[in-house]
């Protein structure tokens, strides 16, 4: 135990000793370091330099230089850009209603140029229900989608594949 203790203690000491050897001598580039710092050679510092003082008209000039060129880039954008943005449509085609039938499905009216359209809307299909050009809907949406489809009975799933395929089973 004793003789373990002594060689811990002195492999601390020999790796400690390296420590207290003489340094080597500071190459060329750290005494430069070393050296004072000379402020002498006519080069401006920062506190020399002119800085213009701060003036409230210029950051105020700011503001409305930068809400001006904010406002025209929208101005803009709503005059040119907003037509080109995809989903924006044109004038001759809209959505004018849309009733969720859930499960991704709806049921739409749309109304091109001056003809409405009733159509069904599925994450596999569109679907045109009817042309509703002699509907004038005074009671509503829903009204039109009564008298078009029969939301009340729906069809049995069969029915509706049968319809898809034309009648072939």
């Amino acid at each position: 135990m004793f003789r373990n203790m002594v060689l811990f203690l002195g492999l601390l000491l020999w790796s400690v000793f390296p420590a207290y050897s003489q340094a080597a001598a500071p190459s060329p580039s750290e005494k430069e370091l070393q050296a004072p710092l000379n402020l002498n050679d006519e080069k401006p510092t920062q506190s020399q330099a002119a800085v213009p003082e701060p003036s409230g008209w210029r950051a105020f000039g700011s503001v409305i230089l930068v809400l001006g060129l904010a406002g025209g880039g929208l101005w803009a954008f709503k005059r040119w850009g907003a037509k080109r943005m995809p989903g924006s449509g044109g004038s001759r085609i809209r959505v004018e209603e849309t009733l969720s039938l859930g499960d991704r499905r709806f049921v739409s009216i749309l109304r091109a140029d001056d003809e409405k359209f009733l159509i069904a809307l599925s994450p596999q299909s569109i679907t045109l229900l009817a042309r509703m050009d002699h509907f004038e809907t005074p009671g509503g949406f829903e009204t039109a989608l009564e008298q078009q489809v029969e939301v009340n009975h729906p069809m049995p799933i069969k029915d509706v594949e049968a319809m898809i395929n034309g009648g072939r089973s």
